[in-house]
């Protein structure tokens, strides 16, 4: 037989009180409960911890022994409750987050800035991956969830839609697009292109966009990183489609940045995805919650 904390609480109330009738009132038990529990108590325990008679009651040596114990379980299970709605409330835990090296590098410090102003104990573990690692993280539970470009083939996982980023051209600064207002697909096709490997999202996208116009991509210069590739453009070897987002993190010197015409500028779409079958910790919500507000918050400073 085990001790259960209502036991315990009907043990230490009574130790404060001397008086059943007091004792029951504190923990919402008539007397027949509260005595019934601390009868368990001592058959547990194996001894009386009140010597009582029809006039007093008072603690037996073991009651007091015990009461420092009983003290201690209750202040250890408050503790611990108050430590579990703290997690519940998202106040407290861990959060993996897996996210696409163009979001990590553009989006992520501002949101995380944001997160540990006002959720300072949850302790963050970030993840930079490609999309497809990404996806693999979070099926594994390695991440909790993940900000990266919509895929087709996650059908196991909620991806909701948080950005959907224009695509936009850079050149060096001398380059002959770079005299343009706008471009079009025929002058990206006809140009000498930097871009990430096939594992990356925008290049997938630039592959399709190739097949839309009778072309096959066959890039000038094929990179792991992008800092390697704004290496590259910037020196005038190549130009690159980038997402829009990210030239806010970019160093802009020796290179221009062009757009595509309105009707054909294509779109990277950011999600924050998440696994169907597995839930996810509290922090996790307030998190998408707080991404949500940067997007919303990016996408109307560039309306206004």
């Amino acid at each position: 037989m085990s001790i259960t904390f209502k036991q315990v609480e009907a043990f230490l109330a009574l130790a404060r009180t001397l008086s059943f009738s007091q004792a029951g009132e504190l923990v919402h038990l008539s007397q027949p409960a509260l005595s019934a529990n601390i009868r368990r108590l001592e058959e547990t325990i194996g001894a009386r911890l009140f010597d009582r008679d029809t006039r007093s009651v008072t603690l037996s040596a073991a009651g007091r022994e015990f009461e420092d114990i009983a003290a201690g379980l209750r202040t250890h299970v408050v503790q611990g409750l108050n430590r579990m709605q703290e997690f519940v409330a998202g106040r407290h835990g861990q959060l993996s987050i897996a996210v696409a090296p163009s979001v990590a590098a553009s989006s992520l410090p501002s949101i995380l800035m944001r997160y540990k102003a006002v959720y300072p104990n949850i302790q963050i573990r970030v993840h930079d991956e490609l999309s497809n690692a990404c996806a693999e993280m979070v099926r594994s539970g390695l991440a909790d969830i993940a900000l990266m470009p919509e895929r087709t083939d996650a059908e196991d996982l909620i991806q909701q839609v948080i950005l959907r980023d224009p695509l936009v051209v850079l050149c060096a600064s001398d380059h002959p697009l770079s005299a343009r207002s706008h471009v079009g697909w025929d002058d990206i096709i006809e140009s000498d292109l930097v871009v990430r490997s096939n594992d990356s999202s925008v290049r997938q996208l630039l592959d399709g966009k190739y097949l839309q116009h009778g072309a096959i991509l066959r890039p000038a210069y094929e990179v792991n990183h992008v800092l390697t590739a704004l290496g590259l453009i910037a020196a005038g070897l190549g130009i690159g489609v980038v997402p829009s987002s990210l030239l806010s993190s970019v160093n802009m010197t020796g290179m221009t940045c062009r757009y595509f015409d309105e009707a054909l500028t294509p779109y990277w779409t950011i999600c924050i995805s998440m696994p169907k079958t597995r839930s996810s910790p509290p922090a996790a919500q307030s998190f998408v919650i707080m991404c949500l507000e940067h997007f919303h918050a990016s996408a109307s400073d560039l309306q206004t």
